[in-house]
Order: structure tokens, then C-alpha cells, then sequence
């Protein structure tokens, strides 16, 4: 609740300045203060066949795309940074029905959802020093749900398609990543940004009670003999260490632009020697001409609480079972960016 009053407060502060400094109520070195920004990358494919000749291929839609926004401020020693993103996309092989016997027409298959807000509130300790005192929030789920196939047809796709009224395997805030600490954040240089933080709180929350019953996304579940899961719990609440570090800078006369920022946790109350990788984004911008960018964005991820699907190129589907393993995600984008 905290972050989604964070970036409502973030977003009334923007549109409020906006307004005063049309009615010119605002003082310039007010205005000065704030930097707002945000983008748009987007990836298309469509391929149409009518009749096509032997061998030909078939059908192919596929859209995706990432939108991101931050917002900046920063007044005498006070430090507020905020940004969100949203990565998501999808694609549809093929025409027709999934199988003989059956209406269900060829989905669309989930290629990626990933949704992240984060804020940081800093305050400088001294006036021309590099430490500040600093709250961090962060929040990393998905907007949309993702149901398994069957194995006749299987993947992940945005609807239903057993026939069997299935439970999805996800949703918006089915897993959430929900994160609130407190520390230091050394900032030696414009580009570099290094927050530890003692006392970090953490959840993993599972909203759905269906999704919680599966007990795939890192919540409390219990078993019986059998291995049968017979009680659950919506969150696993965590307090732990928390070490973030962030970097940005251009290089080719501002032509290239790179950004990183990664983000490790240690739980005090369950085996904190297992660090996890909460996130480890990283983007590359090539600036084409004006506004838009040719974008790459290279994303990591582990947690030693929660399984993964092992990626395994001669099984069904590209997927051999859960297990342990770094997650990596990534995704090639044509872009739209303003600062305003």
C-alpha cells in the first residue's frame, strides 16, 4: 500500500506542477527541480497465408512491447526517485483449431509480463557529501494471468484452453514481490548509486487462493505423507539485508546509453546465507535519430525459495520440470523516449 501511495503522490506532484506552471504560480528554480520522463518500445510480426504452397509455412501474429516512466526530484539535500515498467508480450502460431475433435481456436501463447514499480527516498546527509539516509520501495508482479496448455498443445497462454475450467498459474498480484527498507545510499559519482540497507522488509505474496494452493511461487504450503499439498498461506513475510546497486552513463558522444541495476536479499529469518538476485535489469539504448532508440533489455533473476521452469530445448515445449536455476529474460525493442 505504501508504494501505490508513493507513485500516486508522485503522479499528483507532476500533474500539480504541470498545472501551476502554466498559470506561471510557480517559481523557476521549483520548476528546475523536477525530471519526468517516459517511453514506449515496441515489436511487431504478422505473416497472413491464404492457400499457401506445400511447406510454405503459416500464419504468424506476435506484439509485444515495454513501457517505463520515472519521475525525479530534488530540493537542497532532499533525494525522490520513482520509476515503473511494464514488459509484456505475446504470439500466435498457425490458424484454425488447436486438434481434431475441438473448437477451441489457437490462442495467444504469453511471451513475457513482467510489471515493476520502484521509489527511493533519499536525504543527504551532509550538504556536499555523497551519503544519504534513504528509504527503498519496490514492487515486481505481472497484469495478467497465464494459464498452462495441455499435452497435446502445451504452453503458456493468456486464456483457458483445457476445456476444464483450469486454475492459472498466475495473475496480477499472484505472485507479488512487495518489498520496504531503510539505509544508506552512497552515491560517489552522478552515475553510481550504492543503497545497503540492515533492515529490509520483504513478502511474497500470493493473492488468488487457487494460485496459493499450488504452491509453486515461493508462499508457506503444507504437505502430507504423499506429498499432496493440504494448507497454504497468501504470503511468506521476510526480514532480512538488502544491497542495491545501480549505474547509468552514455558512451559514442551520447549515442549509447546504459543502464544497470541489480539487487541482492538476504532473509535473517530462514537460511540467510542463500542470497537471492530479487533483480538484475539492464538496458541498452542505441540512439537512431531523434526520440528513438533501438533498445535491448537483458534481465536476471533468482530465488533459492522459489522453483523455476528448467529451460530444456529437446523436451516438450522447451520445458523439463521446476527447478533451481537463474532466471534470464530477454527482449529487443524499437523505442519511443521524451524527458519532459
Amino acid at each position: 500500500m505504501k508504494i501505490v501511495v508513493t507513485f500516486l503522490m508522485t503522479g499528483l506532484l507532476f500533474v500539480g506542477k504541470w498545472q501551476t506552471g502554466h498559470t506561471q504560480i510557480v517559481q523557476p528554480e521549483i520548476e528546475r527541480n523536477w525530471k519526468t520522463g517516459a517511453g514506449i518500445g515496441l515489436d511487431a510480426a504478422q505473416l497472413l497465408q491464404i492457400n499457401p504452397r506445400v511447406g510454405a509455412g503459416q500464419n504468424r501474429l506476435g506484439f509485444g512491447g515495454a513501457v517505463n516512466a520515472f519521475a525525479k526530484y530534488g530540493h537542497k539535500r532532499l533525494v525522490w526517485d520513482s520509476q515503473g515498467n511494464w514488459q509484456f508480450g505475446v504470439q500466435r502460431l498457425g490458424s484454425g483449431v488447436i486438434g481434431s475433435g475441438t473448437d477451441v481456436k489457437i490462442p495467444f501463447q504469453k511471451a513475457i509480463d513482467k510489471f515493476q514499480l520502484e521509489s527511493k527516498l533519499g536525504y543527504k546527509i551532509t550538504e556536499k557529501g555523497r551519503l544519504f539516509f534513504a528509504t527503498n520501495a519496490n514492487l515486481i508482479s505481472q497484469l495478467t494471468p497465464t494459464f498452462l496448455g495441455t499435452e497435446s498443445y502445451p504452453g503458456n497462454f493468456l486464456t483457458d484452453i483445457s476445456g476444464m475450467n483450469a486454475t492459472p498459474q498466475s495473475a496480477f498480484l499472484s505472485p507479488a514481490d512487495l518489498g520496504l527498507s531503510a539505509g544508506i545510499d552512497f552515491k560517489p559519482t552522478d552515475n553510481w548509486s550504492i543503497y545497503y540497507s540492515p533492515l529490509a522488509a520483504r513478502a511474497i505474496i500470493v493473492a488468488n487462493n487457487e494460485i496459493a494452493a499450488l504452491g509453486v511461487h515461493g508462499n508457506p504450503v503444507t504437505k502430507d505423507a504423499t506429498g499432496a499439498i493440504v494448507s497454504f498461506k497468501n504470503a511468506d513475510v521476510q526480514m532480512g539485508s538488502q544491497l542495491r546497486v545501480a549505474y547509468r552513463n552514455k558512451f559514442a558522444q551520447g549515442k549509447l546509453n546504459y543502464t544497470t541495476a541489480l539487487q541482492f536479499y538476504s532473509n535473517y529469518l530462514n537460511e540467510p546465507q542463500n542470497i537471492d538476485l530479487q533483480f538484475w535489469n539492464n538496458e541498452f539504448a542505441l540512439q537512431l535519430f531523434k526520440n528513438f532508440q533501438l533498445n535491448m533489455t537483458v534481465n536476471m533473476y533468482y530465488d533459492h525459495d522459489i522453483l523455476v521452469q528448467i529451460t530444456d530445448y529437446s523436451s516438450p515445449n522447451g520445458v523439463d520440470g521446476l527447478g533451481r536455476r537463474l532466471s534470464v529474460t530477454q527482449q529487443l525493442l524499437l523505442k519511443y523516449a521524451v524527458t519532459f
